[in-house]
């Protein structure tokens, strides 16, 4: 078992200062810190951007690991922890995590001495762990870090992949912005599909109109290029080391004991995640029903959502009995619930609209290919022939014009009018001798 480890910051954190490595609580303070030191300043930046598959995988683009950190909002949430459950993660939609973290000198603890009213406890090791936590806060590092949340639902699958992919295209590029734009302006537009985009934003250094809230690529973009001068202008501490009391040889820690009781609530941590992805996505589509097809009723989802909502309590009470030692470090049963509980198969069916087809252009092709074009994308074909005399000049067989026109969005099998020149054949009647040419006036093939 390691003797210190690194969590994210807590509020309440500073440095001397108790912590509970079960609960993630900042206890009492134990410790007078008489000097500290610094390393050498600098600045790290580290920028990274992931389309997130579970709500785990999202916890960590978050920097947080279920093990280290994440088992953690069993107990409370705060920061990054409250944004990974703000982010109410479900299955169908598509997030996409973008983040700069900078790290500028760690600040440490260098010589502490134990405070008078924590002396009388060492002689009772459970009274001062009770009071001091079993370990205390020993460090900051510094610098800062900044996290936006993408989430990206669609009836139309295309869409949804298209926004998420053109989003993490031009952040990991830091472009201006004009992939993912160009993507939502045509989603927008959509008159088949229906196409939600919503942000959330995270954020430690700066200060002021530094911590204004970005949504739009472009403004995440700016953010995270001008992050690292942000931080170095106004860090802030964003993650705590914390160290054993063993390592000033205070009060002996049941290392055995602590650990077996980490491990069950990592455990309880994970099984947590998944019965909360399963009652967002029953959430999720309560709310939003046009994703769907062949939802079940709304009283029907309600019962599901309240029996993966006591699934969500029970395994966080479990927790709790375990981190106050009150039962054994066990695995969660649900099985063993009081009363019995029985969670439901959760199995919803997605809806996927086609996209909209943006027309081509087709002006000045041959009549043939435009019309292999139009039927390799998914589109229909209506002619309009234009009849002309061989010695006119003009380009046969030939597009002159279309409607919609190109760029213009439109449902799949949409007919698209082309109208294009043919040479015009002539008929003759007799009268006498004489030849008479019959004109023809334009016709309208459909082929």
């Amino acid at each position: 078992m390691p003797q210190t480890r690194i969590i994210p910051y807590k509020s309440a954190a500073t440095l001397g200062r108790g912590f509970n490595t079960l609960t993630g609580e900042i206890v009492g303070k134990a410790l007078n810190v008489i000097t500290k030191e610094q390393a050498v300043s600098g600045g790290e930046a580290q920028y990274e951007v992931q389309i997130t598959e579970s709500h785990e995988s999202l916890m960590k683009s978050l920097g947080l690991s279920v093990e280290a950190s994440g088992r953690y909002g069993l107990f409370s949430a705060e920061g990054k922890l409250a944004l990974s459950e703000k982010s109410n993660f479900n299955a169908s939609s598509t997030f996409v995590v973008a983040s700069c973290r900078v790290q500028n000198a760690f600040e440490l603890i260098d010589k502490v001495e134990l405070l008078p009213e924590a002396k009388p406890l060492l002689e009772d090791p459970e009274k001062f762990k009770t009071a001091f936590g079993t370990s205390f806060i020993r460090g900051f590092q510094t610098g800062g870090e900044f996290y936006v949340v993408l989430q990206v639902t669609s009836t139309s699958q295309q869409t949804q992949s298209s926004l998420s992919t053109s989003f993490q295209a031009d952040c990991q590029g830091l472009a201006v912005g004009a992939s993912f734009q160009m993507a939502y302006d045509q989603a927008k537009s959509s008159t088949t599909s229906v196409t939600q985009v919503s942000v959330l934003m995270y954020q430690r250094a700066g200060q002021d109109e530094q911590l204004s809230y970005v949504a739009d690529p472009p403004s995440v973009i700016a953010r995270l290029k001008d992050f690292p001068r942000i931080a170095r202008e106004h860090p802030c501490g964003y993650e705590c080391e914390v160290a054993d009391y063993n390592t000033l040889a205070l009060p002996a820690v049941n290392e055995e004991e602590v650990a077996d009781r980490e491990m069950a609530l990592v455990d309880c941590a994970r099984l947590r995640l998944k019965f909360m992805t399963r009652r967002n996505d029953i959430e999720f589509a309560r709310e939003n029903r046009m994703f769907f097809e062949e939802l079940p009723t709304d009283a029907e989802l309600a019962d599901m959502w309240e029996k993966y909502s006591r699934a969500v309590s029970l395994v966080q009470l479990h927790a709790q009995k375990i981190a106050g030692k009150t039962i054994a470090p066990t695995v969660f049963d649900l099985s063993v619930a009081a009363p019995g509980l029985t969670l439901p198969i959760v199995n919803l069916k997605r809806a996927n609209v086609p996209s909209d087809i943006p027309v081509p252009p087709l002006v000045g092709n041959a009549i043939d290919n435009a019309k292999a074009q139009l039927a390799a994308m998914g589109l229909d074909y209506e002619g309009d022939g234009r009849a002309v005399k061989t010695d006119t000049g003009v380009v046969l067989m030939t597009v002159t014009s279309q409607s919609p026109a190109a760029g213009v969005l439109v449902p799949p099998k949409t007919r698209i009018r082309l109208t294009y020149n043919y040479v015009a054949s002539l008929r003759f009647r007799w009268i006498g001798k004489a030849e008479i040419p019959l004109h023809i006036p334009n016709l309208v093939i459909n082929r």
